[in-house]
């Protein structure tokens, strides 16, 4: 049984990029489907999330149904940790995408 979150909104702060992603709210996922249960978190709550749970912890669905989703990675400017998603290697604006909160 696999377990795992996915992001479905945000609320940004100061700004448009991911360093400014201040709340994700997400659902609990088992085996891919949604259990009902979820929440709200802050990036810094969400950059320990990931580094305690790893990086196919979080995932986040893509604008496009028909395309898979992206893992959610913590990644840092220099002054920040702050979350993005990655798929196939490459940095995505999956989060970006989502519908504010």
């Amino acid at each position: 049984m696999t377990t795992n979150i996915k992001c479905v909104a945000k609320r940004m702060s100061g700004g448009s990029g991911h360093e400014h992603i201040a709340f994700l709210w997400w659902v609990q996922c088992v085996d891919w489907k949604e259990t009902g249960e979820g929440g709200c978190s802050s990036r810094e709550e969400m950059v320990q999330f990931i580094e305690a749970n790893g990086n196919t912890s979080v995932w986040c669905p893509d604008r496009n149904p028909t395309v898979t989703g992206a893992w959610v990675h913590v990644h840092s400017n220099g002054r920040i940790k702050y979350v993005q998603t990655v798929a196939d290697g490459r940095k995505t604006d999956n989060l970006l995408s989502l519908p504010d909160r």
